[in-house]
């Protein structure tokens, strides 16, 4: 009996595109292809991998997560013209582009981070060539805004930093938090998909000197 192959997914047929764009844009622009159905090992497919430092395999981005929690594919189809961080702060300016099922579920994310330094450099000494002669009073402004994004090689380096930077926030240490206090950082890291990952509830209650129990109770009482 013959095998019946199974139909490729709305996902993958985006695969070829990837070292297309990479090609196209060239060595300063990274191109990513990320796959909703598997947040822990997302990135199916990546070109010019250097900016960033990842690979095929690597989770969503805590940013990327944020979209799917806010549902943003829902809203729109791409979110353009923002700038993000690489891991040594160069900026990047960065666009994602939502794909869809053809139920209108999130398939996954076309994303663009092109490392825009030299760009910068460059526009720094014109415009101050432009201010010593006098030809314009206008400061440079950046366009889009400016986030915050963690561009993470592991799921594990992703859940730490996304449980240390809420955690960090707050006023008092894990140790000295009250049951409340304990709960707005669960609250927290529930509004940013830190709970959309897999195995971070332990890593959470470690965290915040908690069992896991609780921090299950407190997931019941937020989403409930």
């Amino acid at each position: 009996m013959p095998i019946t192959p199974s139909p490729t997914r709305t996902i993958e047929t985006y695969i070829p595109l990837v070292q297309f764009l990479g090609a196209f844009l060239g060595s300063n622009c990274e191109v990513v292809l990320h796959d909703a159905s598997s947040k822990e090992q997302s990135v199916l497919a990546i070109a010019n991998s250097h900016i960033t430092g990842r690979k095929v395999g690597a989770p969503l981005t805590d940013l990327a997560l944020k979209f799917v929690v806010n549902r943003e594919y829902e809203q729109r189809d791409w979110v353009m013209g923002y700038t993000t961080r690489a891991k040594d702060d160069r900026p990047l300016h960065s666009a994602t582009y939502f794909i869809r099922e053809a139920d209108g579920g999130l398939a996954g994310m076309l994303c663009l981070n092109m490392d825009v330094s030299d760009l910068r450099q460059a526009r720094d000494v014109l415009s101050r060539m432009v201010q010593a002669l006098g030809l314009d009073d206008d400061s440079p402004k950046d366009a889009g805004d400016d986030h915050s994004e963690t561009f993470s090689e592991s799921l594990e380096d992703l859940t730490e930093n996304l449980i240390v930077q809420v955690i960090d926030s707050a006023d008092v240490p894990p140790e000295r938090m009250t049951a409340a206090e304990k709960m707005d950082i669960v609250r927290t890291l529930n509004a940013r998909g830190v709970f959309l990952l897999k195995g971070t509830v332990g890593l959470v209650a470690a965290r915040l000197a908690a069992s896991e129990a609780t921090i299950y109770r407190y997931l019941q009482r937020i989403n409930g």
